[in-house]
């Protein structure tokens, strides 16, 4: 076929697809002429990042490869009265920084991983190891092997989930900070063994753990045999088609809080309390929902003027109201018979003129009220809140007051 020819034909193509395109355009149906219906073209959304964290997929022995991620930051402004101080703090902390890999394997087995990276800002806990890397945060094997009654399996270095707020993970709380009881009472991430069954229309978790780390290692922070351990129990059972009921309990070999429980370890991950009890309910009616938890704590390590084995009891009600599919208000109130204050008092921590940042407290109430604006879901939200504090230092029958405004933002892959 000579050049001028295939000109030709192509031009003769081209106009009779334009004439069969047209004819329903004379006909007054404009645009309905249509190329290829077979493969559409998705919208791009800038959310759709988050997904990209793949690196390898297949179908053999390895099956997925992924990377994942969280950074949260926020800003902190506290005044706070402490007798006749008046002391306070404002202050950006890089309160967390976690890179880590997921690999999965054939027959449901998944290696999840997350280290604390080391910025030189406050991110990491703990012992510094390098300049990048602080330690892990999560190193466990994970085995779901779906079944009716055996739900998982996980071991490795893991969270000891006691209460609502401590077993949803900092990806998805809804407040800034976690409740002063709740962090009072539970532990870090200590190394462990959980399974998972369901059974009797509840689920249930049963969990073994080592209490103390090895600092000594500058590849990570393994289990230390050395230190004492533990057991843990968590069930939950459906009361409503809108409310789950949970009850959560936690043992640390600490003789009745006479001893740590880290050992000759080097480091220690346990809970201060050698019993903890939580029980409390998780409702969602529509757009209002209320997370609640009545805790309990038994044989405290003793810590300044808080002796050995003493108890302490607090409970946290937490509502809240999706305005719109991206708007949240939160309310928080929790209450701490006794204990130590946490964050977001310790961030006032090492700060001049702040010499009490975390002052032993009783008849401590916290009111908390916010927003937060999910832009990609979990993957990107701000949060904004304020909450007020309000106690008595153990021992001294000095008021303590604080007033905190607190700005973040969370992202993760």
């Amino acid at each position: 076929m000579t050049h001028q020819n295939l000109i030709k034909k192509l031009v003769a193509s081209t106009g009779a697809a334009a004439i069969l395109a047209g004819g329903s355009a004379f006909a007054g149906d404009y645009g309905k002429a249509v190329i290829d219906d077979k493969m559409p073209i998705e919208a791009w959304h800038y959310c759709d990042v988050f997904d990209m964290n793949t690196l390898y997929s297949g179908d053999g022995f390895v099956k997925e490869i992924s990377w994942n991620g969280r950074y949260h930051g926020q800003a902190v402004s506290q005044s706070k009265d402490l007798g006749a101080q008046d002391i306070g703090y404002n202050n950006w902390q890089h309160r967390r920084f976690r890179l880590g890999m997921n690999v999965e394997f054939a027959n449901n087995v998944t290696l999840k991983t997350s280290a604390d990276i080391s910025d030189g800002s406050g991110s990491g806990t703990g012992l510094t190891r390098g300049p990048f890397f602080n330690g892990w945060d999560e190193f466990y094997i994970d085995w779901e092997p779906k079944g009716e009654v055996l739900q998982y399996v996980e071991i490795g270095k893991q969270k000891e989930a006691i209460s609502r707020e401590y077993s949803t993970s900092s990806r998805k709380i809804l407040t800034v900070e976690r409740s002063h009881i709740v962090n009072e009472t539970t532990d870090m991430k200590p190394w462990g063994i959980t399974a998972g069954f369901k059974f009797f229309g509840m689920k249930h978790e049963f969990g073994g753990w080592i209490h103390g780390l090895d600092d000594n290692e500058p590849l990570g922070n393994w289990a230390d045999f050395d230190s004492r351990g533990g057991f843990s129990y968590r069930g939950e059972v459906a009361i409503t088609d809108a409310t789950n009921f949970h009850l959560d309990y936690a043992f640390t070999n600490n003789s009745d809080g006479l001893a740590s429980p880290q050992g000759s370890a080097g480091e220690v991950e346990s809970s201060a309390y050698e019993h903890v009890v939580a029980l409390g309910t998780e409702s969602e009616w529509g757009r209002l929902g209320l997370i609640t938890d009545l805790i309990f704590g038994a044989n405290r390590e003793a810590s300044g003027v808080i002796p050995a084995g003493n108890d302490t009891w607090g409970l946290v009600v937490l509502p809240y109201y999706n305005i719109t599919d991206k708007l949240q208000f939160v309310t928080k109130y929790a209450y701490m018979a006794e204990g130590r204050e946490q964050r977001t008092q310790r961030f006032g921590e090492g700060v001049p003129n702040l010499q009490n940042g975390r002052s032993r407290v009783e008849n401590y109430h916290t009111f908390y009220a916010g927003l937060n604006y999910y832009i990609c879901d979990h993957n990107l939200k701000l949060m904004a809140g304020y909450e007020y504090a309000t106690g008595d230092v153990i021992g001294a029958g000095t008021d303590v007051s604080s007033d905190t405004w607190m700005l973040a933002i969370r992202t993760y892959f």
